[in-house]
């Protein structure tokens, strides 16, 4: 009787730690996806041939493999002296997460 509490024991805990473990792995899956939406957004602008085009690369985020679920918009675009700053703001239509970051783009030929 003792060894079937402990087996029935055991088998209780394991099961909550299986839960806790798959709540746990969606939760870094979000987070995850969002990190990486917004260092493929700061390769875009930084890399982009042409600022006309920036725009369009933006918005088609959501066509890339994976991202499917991420939205990306380009707020604001602010003149400084030696370049430009993008400010971005990226969603999860998962879990309906926002955050905005910017990205600076260095133009050496500005005048």
């Amino acid at each position: 009787m003792i060894v079937l509490a402990i087996i029935a024991l055991l088998i209780s805990s394991g099961v909550a730690l299986i839960i806790q473990y798959r709540g746990l792995s969606s939760k870094l899956e979000v987070v995850t996806n969002l990190q990486s939406a917004k260092m493929l957004v700061e390769g875009l602008v930084r890399n982009s041939l042409s600022q006309e085009n920036i725009n369009d690369l933006i918005a088609a985020l959501s066509q890339y493999p994976g991202f499917e679920d991420v939205e990306a918009s380009l707020t604001a675009v602010t003149d400084t002296t030696n370049g430009k700053v993008f400010t971005i703001k990226l969603a999860d239509r998962r879990i309906g997460r926002e955050e905005e970051f910017y990205v600076y783009r260095f133009d050496p030929f500005k005048e």
